[in-house]
């Protein structure tokens, strides 16, 4: 027993280390356990909290973040090759064509929105302990349908039970056409509709009335004769890939619990409106030729972590 007390022999030598050994034992350790945090790499080493983190700076080792992607099967892989040379030849022919396509799809919004708490804060002298509600018991949804082309945003549209086939084809010869009708004539007359392998957009009913209304079935689907939607391909569709997100972040950024579905449906219809035509021109025109080279580059694999 030394007369200053017992001491940590191994945290004694680790001290006595040099910068390079440190840095060797720090990204050894990494390189090994690459979920590790740096507190927990500081604390197994026996080091400060601080050196650890400069020797991570130093040899430019970054945290970074896993992406959730949609499961994919090998056989799904031809079928989105397949969607890819089909837009891509299109492309050649027309530059102009990804401005043709409507690009739709339904989500369900609920009373108790799920939004990104990472940047939330509260800044203040003294700690103010703040509480915000969340989860009611009482859950309800709405489901929404959007559809986005070229520049414009369609609806949003709200189904007022659960979307059977039946609706489906309801709201394709009543309400669609009214939606519409603010679009040039010109871009009605050569729209290329999309949708996704929903069970009530694959009924025979709903691929019969699509048949009828685009020329030689040019619309793009699970079942469509000319080119078919990859199944399990949320990256490839605008909607998916950009609104859903960004209208959920909108609407609850204020973290809120809606009342009632005519106020949800308020503050959806705001959001929707307060879009950047810019925006949506970006979205269905630039990063969709991005995603589409992307997909083409990784043969039909997953690439969003790209």
């Amino acid at each position: 027993m030394s007369m200053f007390g017992s001491f940590n022999r191994s945290k004694c030598r680790v001290r006595t280390l040099s910068t390079v050994q440190k840095s060797t034992l720090v990204l050894a350790y990494l390189k090994t356990n690459p979920n590790s945090s740096l507190r927990s790499v500081a604390e197994i080493l026996g080091l400060s909290y601080s050196t650890v983190q400069c020797i991570c700076k130093r040899y430019k080792y970054h945290p970074y973040k896993s992406t959730n992607v949609q499961q994919l099967l090998t056989s799904d892989y031809e079928r989105r090759l397949e969607f890819v040379f089909h837009i891509m030849v299109n492309l050649e022919d027309n530059p102009n064509f990804l401005s043709r396509i409507l690009w739709t799809d339904e989500s369900k919004f609920c009373n108790n929105g799920v939004v990104n708490h990472h940047n939330s804060h509260y800044w203040s002298d003294t700690n103010p302990h703040l509480t915000i509600e969340s989860k009611s018991q009482f859950r309800w949804n709405i489901n929404v349908w959007c559809g986005v082309i070229d520049n414009k945003l369609i609806g949003p549209y709200f189904f007022e039970e659960n979307l059977n086939a039946t609706r489906y084809l309801n709201f394709l010869k009543n309400d669609l056409p009214v939606l519409l009708e603010d679009l040039p004539l010109e871009m009605r007359q050569h729209i290329i509709w999309q949708q996704d392998g929903a069970p009530a957009h694959n009924a025979k009913i709903v691929q019969q009335y699509l048949n009828t209304i685009y020329y030689n079935g040019n619309w793009i689907g699970t079942n469509s004769p000319v080119v078919k939607w990859p199944p399990r391909s949320p990256d490839l569709t605008v909607l998916d890939f950009y609104l859903w997100s960004y209208l959920k972040n909108e609407v609850y950024r204020e973290q809120q619990q809606f009342s009632s579905k005519e106020e949800l449906k308020l503050k959806i219809t705001e959001v929707c409106s307060n879009i950047p035509h810019d925006v949506i021109k970006r979205a269905t025109n630039n990063e969709v030729k991005r995603r589409l080279e992307f997909c083409f580059n990784t043969d039909g694999q997953h690439f969003q972590h790209l």
